[in-house]
């Protein structure tokens, strides 16, 4: 059985892949496609012969005799070959998987492939937390395959992430400007990395080398997440001109009430279970543990929180719940969501 290694500890291996299966997973995919290029760097360096070298076979595509036949043949001018297989829901792929682990367990016949099986965020059952068991479905891969967790990055490591990467950009930006660009843009890793270059772009057309902090607000486009949680605030409390307000921004931006209501519910259900950590004592410290939440959103859950009871966001998520059911029978209006703030206002 294979064990699990991490991002880092892949990297540094690289020089060691051929021959062997990886599994990527966990929640960040920005990262398992840097680590995809890295290995196509490693593997395929010649553009020239990708076409022989570099094989990716997407769910829509897969079948376990596809993945096999791309495995039989030899790499050409190189001495390895890539074979990425990306896409597929491991969520509701029980009845296949004994034919995929199958091919793989073929792979030690054809040890001049690597093969990557990419699983997307939320893909696939990984367990209860990094530290729990192997779920059984990893378990499983884990006897053909290097499992590869990708975590979430904390705001802390996102952070000097950013600061490496306008410095690659041949940008200096302190870390307090990097910290303050992942709470304006937020932190997903694909936004903030096109942020950064558009950042980047125009802090060197201006003729400076130094990013500013108002460089950050006239060229970085805001978190749009920002807009529902300012409306889940103002309804939280029950201020219907701020909650009127948010709405015609996300009218403005055309976002469908169905979406609106998912991510105000979500956050609002966030909200009350930071609510409940806090009635039982809990610090910001355990609650980020507890939650797996970032330390960023969960200050901003936290501070929510902390201006309301668990009872009134019982009601409020039950009155969701019923505007989500209008909403849904209403042909995507905005009505149901405007009576909503009228009866908690």
């Amino acid at each position: 059985m294979f064990p699990i290694i991490t991002e880092a500890e892949y990297r540094k291996q690289l020089n060691q892949i051929p021959g062997r299966a990886f599994l990527f997973f966990g929640d960040e995919d920005y990262l398992k496609s840097v680590a995809v290029r890295l290995s196509r760097e490693a593997l395929c360096p010649d553009p020239a012969f990708a076409i022989f070298n570099d094989v990716t076979i997407d769910a829509l595509d897969y079948t376990p005799e596809k993945l096999l036949d791309a495995m039989m043949p030899p790499p050409m001018m190189t001495e390895a070959r890539l074979i990425l297989l990306r896409g597929i829901d491991f969520t509701s792929f029980r009845g296949e998987l004994d034919d995929l682990l199958e091919v793989l367990r073929q792979l030690q016949d054809y040890d001049y492939n690597t093969v990557i099986i990419h699983v997307a965020a939320g893909l696939i059952e990984e367990g209860k937390s990094a530290k729990a068991p192997l779920s059984p479905i990893l378990k499983r891969f884990s006897e053909v395959a290097t499992p590869v967790r990708f975590d979430a990055q904390t705001d802390a490591r996102l952070a000097v992430w950013a600061g490496k990467h306008f410095a690659h950009l041949q940008v200096t930006a302190s870390p307090a400007l990097c910290a303050e660009l992942i709470a304006y843009v937020g932190h997903n890793m694909f936004v903030l990395s096109s942020e950064i270059e558009k950042l980047a772009c125009y802090v060197l057309a201006a003729g400076r080398s130094t990013l500013e902090r108002d460089d950050i607000y006239t060229v970085a486009a805001p978190n749009t997440e920002l807009g529902t949680y300012a409306f889940s605030n103002a309804i939280l409390d029950g201020n219907s001109a701020k909650a009127l307000e948010a709405l015609a921004v996300l009218k403005f931006e055309r976002k469908p009430p169905n979406l609106i209501l998912g991510e105000i519910t979500s956050n609002l259900s966030d909200i009350y279970r930071v609510r409940l950590l806090l009635d039982e004592g809990k610090t910001k410290p355990e609650i980020v543990t507890l939650t797996k939440l970032r330390e960023y959103r969960a200050g901003l859950l936290i501070r929510s929180a902390s201006r309301t009871t668990a009872a009134r966001l019982a009601r409020i998520l039950a009155l969701t719940a019923e505007t989500d059911a209008a909403v849904k029978h209403s042909y995507n209006d905005y009505a149901p969501i405007e009576r909503l703030i009228s009866i908690l206002s």
